[in-house]
């Protein structure tokens, strides 16, 4: 078998053993990487363990497991609707019953008082109205109890009642006038007395009914209208229960970075009959902790400036020339709260949503927030607002665990929670006490369990002409807080009352609620009190956090285009003020960050959102005009003629702020150009300014340079591609320079070498030996040729002296005298061919004679050269023609029978 077939059935062999072992690798990956993801990965901050908490709008997209609700059953959401409360009327009846008030009666009393309006939507004539006040005939047992009556009328309907005796001494009331269909309601008033009997116990609560009766259209009807209530009797003989009421003071974000305010709508809000005035009003220094917003008051002050503010519109800023009358009021009102003993705690900075931002790792904001909010409301109020510790109070009361322990870190004492994340184990059949020590990893945290069901029953009311009665509202209210304190009359447990951030309750609403705090069975507690460590505190259960109060956070993709904004506004901070260490201490760095800090408010959850958008884009045109503000033009390329030369930049500063800019130079060939790293300028607003860049080109070619703009920490400043010059040298290079200086140092040491050798004595002499030799073989040549062509030859001639020819001495031999210095070269005329010679070539002797008499070669523009005798004087021969000229002084170079020059051999020394 061939090779390639062999690798072939090897290589078919080992996929088939290799197949089981991918298969087992694939389900092995399954089943590991789940729980892989699924583990929960952690964070060190501040040297704690902070749990990470997977979003459902992470980049994942894998949803966080819906944890326990406070019934125990996992995914259960919590309740955002108001609690149900008793109507005041059963639906279905001829008759409206609406309670406005419920009159307990005191401690030692049994007179009950009861008043409302009756109402008809039947067209049928009512008479013979009569009505009657009626109680249960027991206490309800539990808290329990006493919702499932609210929610359920039938339950209510079936329980065992008895009349009681009314003002008149009888059981029933005639009612003379009756109502209407489309009349106004018709007013009543029921006083009755609950009798002598002996309480059960010290304080209870009862069932309590309005029962109507009478005839629809001349039929008997029973009833034909009634409502259902509750009341509280006690002796006065237990103790109170102390409530902790906190009262948030805050509204959305109002403020910009420009100083502008969004709206003019706050002025509104703390009017004469305004909700935040309306709050401010009903809260009591004794009574009532209030939760202020540090943006609400900073908007506030800036209202109340006597040269008046600016709003923004889409057309341009309004202007209110004078203060706000509402906002002098309300920030007078606020500092004489706090004169009076009034505690007072900071929400966090624009009521940032805390658990959103911990749950997106936007820890350094959660740390602003909080530490800032508490650091501005004390210098706005002229007082230390530590009083009551460090409490967190995040929106609606909701928080996991991650957020608990990164609030401790924070040097959070006390956090304020949705009693639901806190349900007491199963063997606890009342209602515990608020406080709860809750473990972090920067230690323990008070964690105070705040009563949803008061919340809700004290915001349900909406005086609305469907909805419950006030009186039977606030009846419900007062019958929560008797109820604890019947489950429990000797042990008091601290309870608080923590109302939301947005409640507008109606005109006057807010006194009878807080009033309604103080009675026989509970009072109005300061919040510090349960801050403390020593207070004794209640069996809990685990901290859950139900998946509906994740889902309306803000997503984690709002926040991280929140957080590139504020990290370019930082970046400024070196720019702008280049002493200062932090850029958040910067004055003018400081409006843009705290602006995005607002920008992640509670108060733009789900559809406020938009607006909240608005805010950030706000701040995003202010950073980006100081950052395109500051700019770099220069040429597109630069010519260097020399290594060393300058390139020129211009600086421009079209911002309103002086800056001080880092410009770092960069070359992709840093080995051929060279140039300074960084330089720093400071440059004042509107100015420019000529930099002129130093540069060393290392060789010819082009070469970038790349200018950027960073501040003095480094950091970019433009995330546009860097500032680009092309940098054109025609220099050489070293190496190059080297070369050629080297070649040419070879050539000239050649050069010299040459002319040593041609000045030598020794040498001259051998070079011209072969000349004069060379003469002599070409002479003797033409005087055998001669000699053997005609008659009379010329005679050979001897071998100690020169030939001659016609009395012409011929070149002698080598070293003679007449081979000393050999004239120069030239090329003599072609002789002229005889008629009656034999063939063989003549020489024209008489050259010299021709050219006439006294007519030297240099005439017929030709240099005879130098002359053969050295410097040596010879006479003249008397045989010779005068007119002719000896042979001697004839060219030596030429054949003296040609009188041409012989052809010289070319030598290969020199």
């Amino acid at each position: 078998m061939s090779a390639p077939h062999r690798h072939g059935r090897l290589r078919g062999v080992s996929d088939g053993r290799r197949w089981p072992v991918r298969l087992a690798t694939v389900v092995l990956l399954a089943l590991v990487i789940p729980v892989a993801g699924g583990s929960a990965a952690g964070a060190t901050i501040r040297g704690g363990l902070v749990e990470r908490i997977a979003r459902a709008d992470s980049s994942t997209g894998t949803p966080r497991s819906s944890t326990a609700s406070s019934t125990g059953e996992s995914g259960n959401p919590l309740s955002s609707s108001p609690v149900t409360v008793a109507s005041s009327t059963v639906s279905g009846n001829p008759v409206a019953v609406s309670l406005t008030g419920v009159q307990a009666p005191a401690a030692g009393s049994s007179v009950v008082s009861v008043q409302g309006t009756l109402s008809t939507s039947v067209t049928q004539p009512l008479t013979d109205l009569r009505m009657s006040l009626e109680i249960g005939s027991a206490p309800l047992m539990s808290r329990a109890q006493l919702e499932t009556l609210t929610n359920n009328t039938a339950a209510a309907r079936s329980l065992t009642n008895r009349p009681l005796t009314l003002a008149s001494g009888e059981s029933t009331q005639p009612l003379p006038d009756p109502p209407v269909r489309g009349a106004n309601p018709v007013p009543f008033m029921l006083t009755g007395a609950l009798g002598a009997s002996a309480l059960p116990r010290p304080v209870g609560v009862y069932p309590l009914r309005v029962w109507v009766s009478g005839s629809v259209g001349g039929k008997p009807a029973k009833p034909i209208g009634a409502a259902y209530t509750f009341l509280v009797r006690s002796s006065g003989q237990q103790q109170r229960t102390p409530v902790a009421v906190v009262l948030p003071l805050a509204d959305r974000p109002h403020l910009r970075s420009d100083g502008l305010l969004t709206d003019n709508d706050l002025a509104t809000e703390v009017g004469p009959t305004g909700r935040l005035s309306r709050l401010l009003d009903a809260a009591q220094p004794d009574a009532v902790t209030l939760a202020v917003d540090p943006t609400l008051v900073q908007a506030l002050k800036i209202m109340e400036r006597s040269g008046g503010y600016s709003w923004a519109r889409p057309g341009g800023a309004v202007r209110q020339p004078t203060a706000d009358a509402g906002a002098v009021h309300f920030l007078s009102g606020l500092a004489n709260f706090a004169a009076a003993g009034g505690q007072v705690i900071a929400l966090p900075y624009g009521d940032a949503d805390l658990a959103a931002l911990v749950h997106a790792q936007k820890l350094d904001t959660v740390k602003y927030a909080v530490n800032t909010g508490q650091v501005v409301l004390a210098g706005l109020l002229s007082r230390d607002t530590a009083q009551v510790g460090s409490v967190a109070y995040p929106a609606d009361g909701l928080a996991d665990t991650t957020t608990v322990d990164v609030l401790r870190q924070l040097t959070v004492q006390t956090v304020l929670l949705d009693d639901r994340l806190l349900p007491p184990s199963r063997a606890v059949t009342y209602t515990p006490s608020a406080a709860v020590d809750l473990p972090t990893s920067a230690g323990p945290i008070r964690a105070l369990r705040a009563d949803h069901r008061l919340a809700e029953i004290a915001t349900s009311y909406r005086q609305a002409a469907d909805g419950p009665g006030a009186g039977t509202v606030l009846s419900r209210f007062r019958a929560e807080l008797g109820m604890i304190a019947a489950e429990l009359p000797d042990q008091p447990r601290a309870q608080v009352l923590a109302l939301p951030r947005d409640w507008d309750p109606p005109i006057g609403w807010a006194e009878q609620v807080l009033g309604a705090v103080d009675s026989d069975y509970s009072a109005a507690a300061p919040l510090g009190g349960l801050t403390s460590q020593y207070l004794p505190t209640a069996p809990r259960g685990t901290l859950v956090y139900p998946a509906d109060a994740q889902a309306r956070e803000l997503p984690g993709s709002y926040l991280d285009a929140v957080t590139g904004v504020s990290d370019e506004a930082l970046a400024l901070g070196p720019v702008l003020c280049p002493r200062l260490k932090a850029a958040v201490t910067c004055q003018d760095v400081n409006p843009m960050y705290n602006a995005l800090v607002t920008a992640t408010s509670v108060a733009w959850r789900g559809a406020g959102m938009v607006d909240g958008v608005s805010l950030s884009q706000q701040v995003d045109g202010a950073v980006s005009a100081i950052r395109n503000g500051i700019q770099v033009v220069a040429s597109h390329s630069v010519n260097l003629t020399s290594k060393h030369g300058l390139v020129p930049i211009t600086l421009e500063n079209n911002t309103d702020f002086e800056v001080t800019v880092v410009l770092a130079f960069s070359s992709t060939n840093h080995s051929r150009l060279r140039s300074p790293i960084r330089q720093t300028r400071a440059l004042p607003s509107g100015q420019k300014a000529q930099i002129e860049i130093e540069v060393d080109a290392e060789g010819a070619g082009t070469f970038p340079l790349e200018i950027r703009r960073l501040n003095l920490s480094g950091q970019e400043l433009s995330t546009d591609p860097p500032t680009r010059v092309l940098v054109r040298s025609t220099v050489y290079g070293a190496i190059a320079t080297a070369i050629t200086i080297g070649a040419v140092s070879v050539l000239l040491l050649a050069v010299v070498v040459r002319l040593a050798r041609r000045l030598r004595p020794g040498a001259r002499r051998t070079a011209k030996a072969p000349n004069a030799a060379n003469a002599a073989n070409a002479a003797n040549a033409a005087n055998a040729a001669n000699g053997a062509g005609g008659a009379g030859g010329a005679p050979e001639p001897s071998g100690g002296g020169a030939a001659t020819v016609g009395g012409a001495a011929l070149p002698g031999p080598p070293g003679s005298l007449a081979d000393a210095d050999p004239p120069p070269v030239w090329q003599a005329p072609a002789a002229v061919a005889s008629g009656w010679s034999r063939g063989a070539p003549t020489a024209d002797l008489s050259y010299a004679a021709r050219r006439g008499k006294g007519v030297t070669p240099a005439a017929h523009g030709l240099d005879p050269g130098p002359s053969p005798d050295l410097g040596q004087h010879r006479d003249p021969d008397p045989r010779q023609d005068p007119g002719q000229g000896a042979a001697q002084d004839a060219d030596p170079g030429r054949e003296a029978a040609t009188d041409q020059v012989p052809t010289r051999r070319r030598r290969s020394g020199p």
